[in-house]
């Protein structure tokens, strides 16, 4: 009996040390994520192991066709669970919208698929998202109070005067009077000589 718990135990507790890995339903992708914009070489990583696992591939179309034309980028047998499943050489196609596959082929031949939608930019600038104006306060108009600036008079120009004649001078001597007035003079010169004449004369005698 003892034995017999004792090997019970051992393996329980080989079942709980062995590790189970959890069998997705469903293919799955985790990168890259939908609407995502790829350049270059892109790794796409997600899980393939479901269960009745017999083959996987993945496979892009473009957004715009409606033929159902896919084009492979990889296939294999070897299960992925949540690793890097395929890597997308982007450059060898031109920039646009696609669709991105990964199918498993399970051992019943049915399949099942997961679909993600991507953009590839290569060669295309990608778009600036524009900036979002904030509008701001309206500043206020201040209109300045007019200033009454008075004239500064100014100075008169005195008057200039005109000048008048000046009245005739009285003291004015005319030519007449001159000779009249040198002739007066030589008439009293020569009495002077006369009277000293006299004078002289009577002291000599």
């Amino acid at each position: 009996m003892r034995v017999s718990l004792i090997g019970f135990a051992i393996f329980v507790a080989l079942a709980l040390a062995i590790p189970v890995s959890a069998q997705s339903t469903t293919p799955v992708i985790t990168s890259p994520s939908a609407g995502q914009v790829l350049q270059g070489q892109v790794a796409i990583i997600g899980a393939t192991d479901i269960s009745g696992f017999a083959s996987a591939e993945v496979a892009f179309a473009y957004a715009s066709d409606t033929t159902d034309t896919w084009f492979t980028i990889w296939s294999g047998t070897q299960s992925v669970f949540n690793g890097v499943i395929a890597t997308w050489d982007t450059t060898t196609i031109s920039d646009g919208d696609y669709i991105l596959r990964l199918r498993v082929n399970l051992q019943d031949e049915t399949t099942q698929d997961l679909t993600v939608a991507v953009q590839v930019r290569n060669y295309t600038a990608q778009a600036t998202p524009t900036p979002t104006m904030i509008p701001t306060a309206q500043p206020v108009l201040q209109i300045p109070t007019p200033i009454l600036v008075a004239d500064t008079p100014t100075s008169a120009m005195p008057a200039i005067s005109t000048p008048t004649s000046l009245p005739p001078n009285p003291v004015e001597v005319t030519q007449n009077q001159i000779y009249a007035n040198f002739q007066r003079g030589a008439l009293i010169i020569a009495g002077i000589f006369v009277f000293f004449g006299i004078l002289l004369r009577l002291r000599r005698s």
